[in-house]
């Protein structure tokens, strides 16, 4: 008897994203796996574009309602959508690699009923702008990269398998912070986390499920989603005046942020505020970085690192909201 290969959905939150989402859809439909298990909920948050339009006719994709518009939101919306027994959290911006992504990934659920998420290397395009580029290196902003050194020690101790994936269970002392960009869950320990009320983040959610015991992943060190999004430093900025009002400060009443508030992570914001804002230091730091790895593209991390501070210094002095989180966090006693 044939077994039948998990149902798998993917979540993309979309507001006009006309000029992406072909891209993003079509890495989808052109996976060698049966597409009749393979269902696109796009949670689109009001789009005037044809968004909604292209999903459905050339992707057959379903389309909910995001009334709050946030991509958060959206991801919420659709996760409550679907009924799959995977899920991936993913974005318009966002593009699977090769055409054997989805039968890897399930393979690995199938082969571990303990496995509670995928993740892996995000990757820039080769069209795409030189600061891309850079943000392929860190693979997300420079506060995360600075922080998130704990994935670099699960890796060197985790087991890795034929598939180039590296198995390890995540401790809730030493989160990692993931989220997103291909981020693939078992649907029936994830979506609790996501029925709740109110505003969830999918970091937080991840660890939410950490912390309720489904802490075996898998990371793939090598390339596992295209992530393409930023050109210029003004957009780096601009996304990180989004996040912090939008995301953080307004939404922060409804977040669990004790991941943040670990030991480990406190201890590396204080060293990071030293390394980003004397930028000899990251300066010196980007040259040797670039030196060893051959890339010129670690030349953008000073001013990446230096601007990044300022704009989230500047937001959390200035709004009410910011000032009420900081002292939230860092008033918490040390675990």
């Amino acid at each position: 008897m044939t077994t039948e290969r998990p149902r798998v959905s993917f979540l993309v939150p979309t507001l006009n994203a006309a000029a992406l989402l072909p891209q993003a859809l079509a890495s989808i439909r052109r996976q060698a796996y049966p597409q009749d298990r393979v269902e696109i909920i796009v949670a689109d948050g009001g789009s005037d574009d044809d968004t909604r339009a292209l999903a459905r006719s050339l992707f057959e994709a379903r389309v909910v309602e995001n009334p709050n518009r946030l991509a958060e939101f959206g991801v919420k919306e659709a996760m409550l959508a679907s009924r799959a027994d995977l899920v991936v959290i993913f974005a318009a911006d966002n593009e699977l690699v090769g055409d054997k992504w989805l039968d890897r990934i399930a393979n690995r659920f199938e082969g571990d009923e303990r496995l509670a998420a995928v993740y892996g290397r995000l990757v820039s395009g080769d069209e795409d702008p030189a600061l891309n580029k850079y943000v392929e290196l860190i693979q997300s902003d420079p506060l995360n990269w600075f922080l998130n050194r704990n994935l670099d020690d699960y890796l060197a101790t985790g087991t890795e398998g034929s598939d180039g994936g590296v198995v390890f269970e995540v401790d809730p002392g030493r989160p990692v912070i993931w989220g997103a960009n291909g981020l693939v869950l078992r649907a029936d320990w994830a979506r609790p986390h996501w029925s709740r009320n109110g505003y969830v983040a999918d970091v937080d959610a991840f660890h939410a499920m950490v912390r309720a015991g489904h802490a075996r992943v898998v990371y793939y060190p090598q390339a596992f989603c295209y992530h393409h999004q930023v050109a210029t430093l003004g957009d780096m900025r601009r996304k990180w005046i989004r996040n912090s009002r939008g995301h953080l400060f307004a939404q922060a009443g409804d977040r669990n942020l004790d991941w943040v508030a670990v030991r480990g992570f406190r201890l590396r914001m204080g060293l990071w505020l030293v390394y980003s804002l004397v930028p000899i230091i990251s300066l010196g730091d980007a040259l040797r970085r670039a030196f060893a790895t051959g890339s010129r593209h670690w030349l953008y991390h000073p001013a990446a690192s230096f601007l990044q501070t300022v704009t989230y210094v500047e937001a959390l002095v200035r709004d009410p909201a910011g000032r009420r989180l900081l002292r939230s966090l860092f008033g918490r006693r040390h675990r």
